[in-house]
Order: structure tokens, then sequence, then C-alpha cells
């Protein structure tokens, strides 16, 4: 519901305005034609509570609901938002990257209603959107407004900021959800996979996919494996202890890099991105891609969120089941376990 609007539209769209919450009487402003469902939308934009100053009440600006938010989210909005602001931008690769992560083929996505949860600078929103899907593309942080260009020639494109632990929208609405890679860096992906799952319809299938926790030995042996690491097979064990290692280093490093400034560790992360290309030590680094610009960021994503979980496939499995899915599909992975479910809504 409209509490007021500037007469500014674009296809259809609402450019400046604000939408007042029926049930808790929250007023959320519209900037920029997105929805910023964020208790701290005000403070984000200052200049929009001076233009509209009479007409808004600010939420109780220092409330405890502000303060919660702050505490639990700012660190994450504000470095996911540093990082995706940052990134070189869509690449060729990103379909087949999407196709393989969501394990959803292209012919699967066209007319379908899809929310892409977690969406960052959205990469993956563009091709969904590409394959003829009604995207909605929410995330925490402001970077969703490099999908602009998409948005504001297409009335298949919504933008929302917003949290995905608390979702402003409507239960069982969606055909496809998915979220590649991103619940981990929640407080609780268990909670952020339930409110991702309640927003599928029955029938509607949701794509997961966490960072990969070693687990046991006989559980690791289990996980299925691209076709270009068949070879690992007889080093099974090995790779596995390597993983291990990997995880205990990564998080004693991790109680350090979350407590830098941003920016710092972004330029920290340039020889770390050089590693990367080194024979066997770069397994040690958290990015193996071929382009060092993108192992750049990679780094910095695993290194700068102050949340990170690491999950198996059995546990991810056991979540799915949890919520009323039936699991399809899994994801198979290289070196580091990668755990990714394809499920369907009973």
């Amino acid at each position: 519901m409209n509490a007021f609007q500037e007469e500014q539209y674009l296809l259809n769209e609402v450019m400046e305005g604000s939408l007042n919450c029926s049930h808790c009487s929250i007023l959320y402003p519209i900037v920029d034609g997105i929805p910023r469902f964020i208790p701290n939308a005000f403070q984000l934009f200052p200049e929009f509570v001076k233009k509209y100053v009479k007409q808004l009440d600010q939420n109780g600006k220092g409330s405890q609901r502000l303060k919660d938010f702050s505490k639990t989210h700012g660190a994450t909005q504000e470095r996911f938002g540093f990082e995706w602001m940052n990134y070189p931008g869509a690449m060729d690769e990103d379909f087949d990257i999407f196709q393989y992560e969501t394990q959803i083929d292209k012919g699967q996505w066209s007319g379908k209603l899809v929310l892409d949860g977690g969406c960052g600078m959205g990469r993956y929103s563009r091709v969904a959107h590409t394959f003829g899907a009604l995207v909605i593309a929410m995330d925490l942080s402001g970077a969703l407004v490099r999908l602009w260009d998409v948005a504001k020639n297409s009335e298949r494109m919504h933008l929302v900021q917003g949290n995905i632990m608390n979702p402003p929208l409507a239960p069982e609405t969606f055909d496809i959800v998915y979220s590649v890679g991103v619940i981990h860096h929640t407080p609780s992906a268990r909670e952020s996979f339930k409110q991702l799952s309640n927003l599928v319809k029955k029938g509607g299938v949701l794509s997961v996919w966490v960072y990969g926790a070693p687990g046991s030995l006989k559980n690791f042996r289990t996980n299925p494996l691209r076709a270009d690491r068949a070879g690992l097979k007889p080093w099974i064990i090995l790779v596995w202890f390597i993983v291990v290692v990997r995880e205990w280093l990564s998080d004693l490093l991790r109680l350090f890099t979350i407590q830098m400034p941003h920016p710092l560790l972004y330029a920290l992360c340039y020889p770390l991105a050089a590693l990367g290309k080194i024979p066997l030590i770069k397994y040690l680094t958290f990015s193996v891609h071929p382009l060092w610009r993108v192992r750049l960021q990679e780094n910095f994503d695993w290194l700068t969120p102050p949340y990170q979980s690491h999950h198996t496939k059995e546990e991810l499995i056991s979540w799915y089941e949890a919520e009323g899915f039936t699991a399809q599909k899994v994801l198979p992975h290289g070196f580091v376990p990668k755990p990714g479910v394809l499920g369907v809504k009973k």
C-alpha cells in the first residue's frame, strides 16, 4: 500500500515513493525503483529522508529493531555490497555455471516465476531472465543496483532489497527458488533454508548449494565427483585429509580477517590470488579459477563474511526432507566438496 509516490514511473514501476506494511505499520522507501525492505534503509538513503521529511516517520530511528539488524546483518550487508560493486561483471561462463549449479536445464525457466535468494550483483538473475523467467532478484546489499540496466527495460525483472531470513514475500508464491552459495553466510543457514523453502509452491523446485564440510571419511567417499575429477578417487583419503586441514586453516585465518577493514583485506587478497596459479599450493587458497580477477573476488568472498558455515550433503538433504521436499539431484563437485541439492515440494 503506497503511503506516497513521486510522479516518476518507468515500465509501470514506481521509481520513488514508499510502501507501508499493513500488518506491522512500518514504512519502507522505494529508492531508484527498488523497494528497500531493510530496517536501516533510511540510514542508507539520507537524501530520501531529507526530501520527504514531512511525510516520513522514520520507523523509530534508533529503535531496538534497527539496532538488532545492524548488529546481526550490518557487516554482512556492507562487506558483500563492497565485494559485488567491485566484481568485474557478468561473464559468458555464467550461463554454464548457472545451469550446472542450479541443476535446472535452460528449457525449464521460461514463463516461471523465480526468486534469486541473495542475488549479489545479479549475475545469475541475468541468466534466468535471459532464459525467459520472470525474476525477483533479492539481496541484503545495495549491489543489486547493478541489475538496473535490465530491470529498467524489462517487465520480467524486479529488484528487492531484503533479507532472506525475513523475506518480504508471500509464502508458496514461486515456481522456482534458488540460492547459489548464499545461506552459509547468514547467522543460521538452517533458518535461511527454511524461509526460502516456505516461498516455493507445491510442485515447485528449490535449488540450494552451500560450502561443504569434509564430514566423515565414509560420507566423503560417497560425494559425487565431476567427470573431470574422477581421477581423484584413488587418492580420496588424501583429498579428505587436505580438505580437513584446509578448513581448519581457513577457520583460523578468518578469526583475523573478519576483524580487518574490508578495503585492507581486499588488498591482501591480491597475493593470495597469485598463489591460486601454483600447482598443489593453489588448493590451500580459496579459489583456483583461471582468471586472477575472479580469484581475487572469490578469496575475498571467503575471508570477509562475518558468518560462514560448512555443511555435508547428508545435512542439506535432511533439510529438504524436513521441509516437505523430495531431493532429486545432488551436485557433483571437484576437489573441495560443494553440497548442492535440487528438490521438489510435495
